[in-house]
């Protein structure tokens, strides 16, 4: 019975806890792969914008490529993580439309700012494609994003679900097994005092009973239990020897009486063997009265050794048998007995050590959710500061963005004062080559005026007034034409330093833009990482009340044992009361003629008293 409730509890846990590893693996392979594609299919699609703000700033044909290359890459990663989602949870029904606007994000509403960023390379289009990207593409990211957070929300609150569903289950399941196997004890308990009672004691009483009826001399009584093959059996078969000897001496007195003027001539011959047969069974009647006598004060140990007679042999076996038989089943019993006294204590201290170690599960946890408290409020700390910092890198990159303007302006500025500083230096050389022009006249001049003689003296000082004049005039020419190389080069020298500032001001608003980047996604991250401790919080407070209740059910199974040790107490003073093993100091055992003088206080003893005063009178009839 025992092995069949153990085999059901069995059963019934396997079963349950097939289901909660089922749960638990579509709780994993799921929900769990659901959150993790969801979150992949988000950091895709900023990737896929980052990418995009690549190809507007890039300058050169790789860097437009590499970027391009980046957004084809990244727009295939958002479509296969967003499939893959929609997979593992087709029951979320707000999946579909998220991946068809975030792919419409990458193909409609962010198309002709990738189109016109393909091909912009000056600044003029650069802030074209990049106020095309402000009005048409940015806002829908922001739009977006909300909905994936909201996907996800709701991802988390279905997969706390399943979870507090499984846990519940896996608490019903410990606390029906804890049930069971405290049931299936008690059951044991009570099965063993009924079986004892039913299968011994009450047997016993009824051919206690049926021996006293043959021993006032009703014969006609029926011996109950004679087909059984214990060792109760034995002793049934036994007291019906008994009665049908019984029988035998009233019909051998009926016949006597009848024939006895027949059998007189024979009286002679079968005096003396009458005489031996009544003696033989008086002393077996004497020795298994003394038997009888040990069994029903509880001496299973006692043993006819007296050989009988060859018909009443067998009668002697039996007993000695079926004491035997009884004494190894009462120590079954007893060694039963101490055995499931053992298991009771040790369930005891086993509920004991689990109370104490739920006391400290209890005192660990309740620190542990104060740690996780403290946790908790440092991540959103850090969440808040890290929101304000990504705050900050926004304005810094519109900062950048305002600077990079400023510089393409400056950029056109000093191209504009190179121009003129050329054109200025080719109005210098026009007017060297016209002072080198003037001097050459007027040199031709005074070669003229000297050829004149006295009339050219007065146009020779002019034309060497003249010529000095185009000289210094060539020198101031030369020194301002210097001037303006060196203004030129200063110039040119400027222009460079301002397009490296200008590069310089693209690479630190491209830094910017992916410092905002990482500051979004480490902000998503640490309101992932909140939600994540809350749902740990919230799960060690329930583990808490689990372990007081696991506190209190072991207080029960404490109380359980206790009583299960008092039931097995009373049982083994039930079998305490028999004498299992032989002591050969023990000087209690009576003598044959104290079993016959106490034999009124037993009915067995008196019924097999009564026989062998039936035997007596007949033997006496007989020699009368």
């Amino acid at each position: 019975m025992f092995g069949l409730m153990a085999l059901a509890i069995s059963v019934y846990e396997t079963r349950e806890l097939f289901r909660i590893d089922a749960g638990y693996a579509d709780l994993l392979e799921k929900d769990a792969a659901a959150a993790l594609h969801l979150t992949q299919a988000n950091r895709s699609l900023q990737a896929a914008r980052a990418s995009i703000g690549d190809m507007m700033m890039a300058r050169s044909k790789d860097g437009k490529e590499h970027a391009e290359a980046s957004l084809k890459e990244a727009q295939d990663k958002f479509v296969s993580s967003m499939d893959l989602a929609i997979a593992a949870l087709p029951a979320q029904a707000d999946l579909p439309p998220l991946k068809t606007d975030g792919f419409a994000i990458l193909t409609t509403s962010c198309g002709a700012p990738i189109a016109v960023g393909r091909t912009a390379n000056d600044e003029a289009s650069i802030a074209m494609v990049q106020q095309l990207f402000l009005g048409m593409c940015q806002p829908a990211f922001a739009a977006i994003s909300p909905r994936f957070q909201s996907a996800a929300a709701a991802m988390i609150d279905n997969a706390d679900s399943k979870r507090r569903d499984v846990s519940a289950r896996a608490y019903e399941t410990s606390k029906r097994a804890m049930a069971g196997a405290v049931i299936a004890l008690a059951a044991v308990l009570v099965l063993g005092v009924l079986a004892i009672r039913m299968w011994i004691v009450k047997p016993i009483g009824k051919i206690a009973g049926t021996m006293t009826a043959l021993a006032d001399g009703d014969l006609s009584a029926i011996v109950q239990g004679t087909d059984r093959r214990d060792e109760l059996g034995i002793m049934a078969r036994s007291v019906q020897i008994f009665k049908d000897n019984g029988l035998r001496a009233r019909d051998l007195e009926r016949d006597v009486e009848a024939g006895r003027a027949e059998r007189e001539h024979e009286r002679e011959r079968s005096e003396a063997t009458e005489r031996q047969r009544v003696e033989e069974m008086r002393r077996a009647t004497k020795s298994l009265a003394e038997g009888l006598q040990h069994l029903a004060s509880g001496n299973l140990t006692f043993r006819l050794d007296a050989p009988f007679t060859s018909d009443l042999s067998q009668l002697r076996a039996d007993f000695n048998a079926a004491g035997e038989q009884l004494a190894s089943s009462l120590g079954t019993v007893a060694a039963a007995t101490a055995a499931i006294d053992g298991g009771a204590a040790e369930i005891s201290q086993s509920a004991q050590d689990l109370s104490r170690r739920t006391e400290r599960q209890a005192a660990s946890l309740e620190e542990t959710a104060a740690a996780l408290d403290q946790v908790t409020q440092k991540v959103s700390m850090s969440s808040k500061r890290t929101e304000e910092a990504r705050r900050a890198a926004i304005e810094a990159n519109e900062s950048a963005r305002s600077s990079s303007a400023v510089m393409s302006k400056t950029i056109f500025a000093m191209q504009g004062i190179e121009g003129s500083s050329n054109e200025i230096a080719n109005i210098i050389g026009v007017i060297d080559e016209i002072a080198f022009q003037t001097n050459l006249l007027a040199l031709n001049a005074g070669v003229e005026a000297s050829r004149a003689g006295e009339a050219g003296k007065g146009f020779a000082v002019v034309a060497q007034e003249v010529r000095e004049l185009a000289q210094r005039s060539a020198r101031a020419a030369k020194e301002i034409k210097e001037l303006i190389g060196k203004s030129v080069s200063e110039v040119e020298a400027g222009v460079k330093l301002v397009q490296d500032t200008g590069q310089l001001l693209a690479t630190i608003e491209q830094q910017v833009a992916v410092i905002n980047s990482q500051l979004e996604a480490v902000a998503t991250s640490a309101k992932e990482q909140s939600a994540a401790l809350a749902e740990i919080n919230s799960a060690v407070n329930q583990m808490d009340q689990v372990t007081q209740q696991n506190a209190s059910m072991a207080e029960q199974c404490t109380s359980a044992s206790t009583a299960l040790a008092a039931e097995v107490g009373r049982l083994r003073e039930i079998v305490s009361e028999f004498r299992l093993e032989l002591d050969e100091d023990d000087d209690c055992a009576p003598d044959q003629t104290a079993s016959f003088e106490d034999a009124s206080k037993s009915p067995v003893l008196r019924l097999v008293s009564d026989i062998g005063e039936a035997l007596g009178h007949a033997g006496g009839i007989a020699e009368r």
